[in-house]
């Protein structure tokens, strides 16, 4: 006799059919990502220091994914759009990976980080010469050379190809940027050039020299600027922060006001030896001009006959133990810091800017002002 199943038995079935069929209509495909373009840049060349920007684009993304960017094996980034700066030259490989569940894509790049010194330097040759080749600007503070002998664009053009002129940076800050025809280059244990001055036994005006490379090889001098720190750089009255803005007076023979970021005010005072305006008339600023560096603080006697104490080392129109075996003041590209007094490491430079240190009023001798005679490659003339 032949049984007959009960009608919950079908109910049941036909239930479980129907929430099978439910459920596969209801649930979404899962679509495998994609990059938008198949077709991209594999490879890449920069200088060290620039920055790296790829922007992979990606079609269907899920919530959440993770990404991931390794240099050489080595992860530097977990966004989707890179940005990144080598740390050093060299070829990589970049690879990029997205992950979503079990769902991934990658690519692979080559990345080749130029060193800029290798590509932006500008080696010597047999025609090179020695000396300052170029005057990129004169900037002077106010003193009492200002708009006369040894205070005018002029005099600093003279300083050009020798060593035997002469020109004033004025009081604090005031400066002067020139270059060579080559790349001075960061010689081994040893110094790399030299820089004139007029000092004499007693007779100082610390001025402190900065240097650039040409990193970015447009041939300005728009490039990062690093302080050669010499022994009053850790002196504690030193400021390594300083600033300072004068005033024009508008008259001729007029003390010239100045007031700095420390809220002192003084000013750059006349003496009966030069009676002109002290404020330079030829540069843009003509109301007001402000310098920003380090200020050090030499050794002033003003009993008898006024005296300037040399630093120890490291600035130039300073009489300093070796300013007679160089005639000037030698100086070494491995003393830069950064702006913290971290040392950088340079293998050459190609601008160097010089600016008065000091800022006092020595007596009679009147403010403390740099004089610069001439500049020179010490490889080219030892």
């Amino acid at each position: 006799m032949q049984q007959k199943l009960p009608f919950y038995f079908f109910l049941c079935i036909g239930g479980f059919f129907l929430l099978s069929s439910c459920s596969t209509d209801d649930e979404p495909a899962i679509i495998p990502m994609e990059f938008t373009n198949p077709d991209f840049q594999k490879d890449y060349e920069l200088i060290l220091k620039d920055t790296l920007i790829i922007e992979p684009e990606i079609l269907n993304i899920p919530p959440s994914p993770d990404f991931y960017w390794k240099l050489n094996e080595e992860q530097i980034s977990s966004e989707q759009n890179l940005n990144y700066i080598p740390e050093e030259p060299g070829t990589f490989s970049l690879e990029f990976k997205a992950v979503a569940g079990n769902d991934s894509i990658n690519r692979t790049y080559q990345l080749i980080v130029k060193d800029p010194y290798e590509e932006y330097s500008r080696p010597k040759t047999e025609d090179s010469n020695a000396f300052i080749s170029e005057i990129i600007e004169y900037k002077p503070a106010p003193g009492q050379y200002m708009n006369k002998s040894l205070g005018t664009l002029e005099d600093a053009e003279e300083l050009i190809g020798g060593k035997s002129a002469i020109l004033s940076l004025g009081a604090w800050g005031g400066y002067v940027i020139f270059t060579f025809d080559h790349t001075i280059e960061n010689r081994e244990d040893t110094k790399d050039f030299v820089v004139y001055g007029n000092a004499m036994n007693g007779h100082s005006e610390p001025g402190i020299v900065q240097v650039s490379f040409d990193e970015n090889g447009n041939g300005i001098a728009d490039d990062t600027w690093y302080e050669l720190a010499g022994s009053a750089h850790q002196a504690e009255e030193t400021l390594l922060d300083y600033e300072l803005t004068y005033s024009n007076p508008g008259e001729e023979h007029t003390n010239v006001p100045w007031i700095d970021n420390r809220e002192n005010q003084d000013s750059v005072m006349v003496n009966a030896y030069h009676t002109q305006n002290y404020y330079p008339l030829f540069i843009a600023e003509q109301e007001e001009v402000t310098f920003t560096g380090t200020r050090v603080y030499p050794s002033i006697n003003l009993e008898g006959f006024a005296s300037v104490d040399a630093l120890q080392w490291g600035y130039t129109d300073n009489y300093d133990e070796d300013y007679s075996t160089y005639g000037g003041n030698a100086m070494e590209i491995d003393w830069a810091v950064d702006s913290s007094l971290n040392p950088v490491d340079l293998k050459g430079v190609d601008f160097v800017k010089v600016y008065t240190g000091a800022q006092a009023n020595a007596g009679w001798l009147g403010e403390i002002s740099t004089e610069i005679k001439g500049a020179a490659d010490l490889s080219l003339i030892e």
